[in-house]
């Protein structure tokens, strides 16, 4: 049963990473098939197909390995390219605008993959602390007052509480202050009063409140999906930002984590529960999505760049150009993934030596 339970975890790794890297080439399919692009190959996997077929110019096929996928575009073909001819052999000789739509497409799918992901995760239900009294510190103001477990805070100040955050900031706006509250006790309301002490610069109670459970409907949670992913968006950005400008990352992950990491991170979100899962797969999607514009070739990003370069110049660039700058950006990449694959293996084998 161990044996099982630890396959099944691996599969759902394997399927989760999986998941991410098919869904950004689903992106770039999409797309092109929106705007009437030839597709000649669309591939769950890499490796000899398993099974395939037609439709129309477009092959679909599953490998034996299904690890992640890619799409064949429409391209110049290998005899038609001249290293001296001013042209960019990808995406053949589609309109700049249709090649930029189509770059985007990838990761724009990674950002779409999360609203998703974490709509489920809001209907499944989200934990959140409630205003009832479950834990009262020893010593503490709130022994002072009298409040006890069970104890549902419902005023402060006259101010009506509807949720924990807003006892929270009145309490931690009032250090040293001494502050009227009402609570429900056995049906009753009962006044009684506190005086706040100080941790930290900031009021200090000391009560710990229950948690419940909040489940939201499918458009809420859609909704709440959407706001969720907007805002590690806007984190990532700027981590991007500051890892691009050399700076010390900090303050969503605090580090920089290869493939090790993430099948690491994956795995032990398994075992903590499927919401867990679907939380870390909706991160690490997030997290490809924004990593894939970095404005280094051959990721998204530094494709984007060189047709910037060709709106610019009115031009793209000569292929061996091309190809010696996407040489360089690979080399670069390589070196990126290697630091950060040593890094995760190292990492945890220093948590497992203590």
């Amino acid at each position: 049963m161990v044996l099982i339970g630890f396959i099944g975890k691996v599969i759902l790794t394997i399927f989760g990473i999986s998941l991410l890297i098919f869904v950004h080439e689903l992106g770039h399919f999409v797309v092109a098939k929106i705007l009437n692009m030839k597709v000649y190959e669309f591939v769950l996997g890499y490796g000899s197909k398993l099974f395939s077929f037609k439709i129309g110019e477009t092959v679909y096929g599953i490998t034996k390995i299904p690890f992640g996928g890619y799409v064949k575009l429409e391209d110049i073909k290998p005899e038609e390219i001249s290293f001296e001819e001013d042209r960019l052999p990808v995406l053949g000789k589609q309109s700049l605008w249709k090649r930029v739509l189509v770059i985007v497409g990838g990761p724009l799918m990674n950002l779409i993959l999360p609203i998703f992901l974490l709509a489920v995760i809001f209907m499944a239900g989200i934990p959140y602390p409630t205003t009832i009294i479950e834990e009262v510190m020893l010593y503490s103001p709130a022994v002072e007052a009298g409040l006890k477990a069970g104890d549902e805070i419902v005023c402060i100040e006259c101010s009506e509480i509807k949720d924990w955050g807003e006892a929270t900031k009145i309490i931690r706006e009032n250090p040293n202050k001494t502050l009227d509250f009402v609570v429900i006790r056995d049906n009753k309301k009962i006044n009684l009063t506190a005086t706040i002490a100080e941790k930290d610069n900031h009021g200090f109670l000391g009560i710990g409140v229950k948690l419940g459970t909040k489940k939201y409907g499918v458009l809420s949670a859609f909704y709440e999906g959407l706001k969720a992913t907007v805002g590690i968006v806007v984190i990532l950005f700027k981590l991007l930002v500051s890892f691009i400008q050399g700076k010390q990352m900090t303050g969503f992950t605090g580090e920089i984590i290869g493939p090790v990491g993430l099948a690491k991170e994956t795995f032990a979100s398994i075992q903590r529960g499927i919401i867990d899962y679907l939380g870390v797969l909706a991160q690490m999607s997030i997290g490809m999505g924004i990593a894939n514009l970095i404005p280094v070739p051959p990721l998204d990003g530094g494709k984007l760049v060189l047709m910037g370069y060709e709106l610019v110049v009115r031009k793209p660039l000569k292929v061996k150009t091309m190809l010696i700058i996407q040489a360089i950006g690979i080399a670069l990449l390589l070196f990126l993934m290697i630091s950060v694959t040593f890094s995760d293996i190292f990492g945890i084998f220093a948590l497992g030596g203590r």
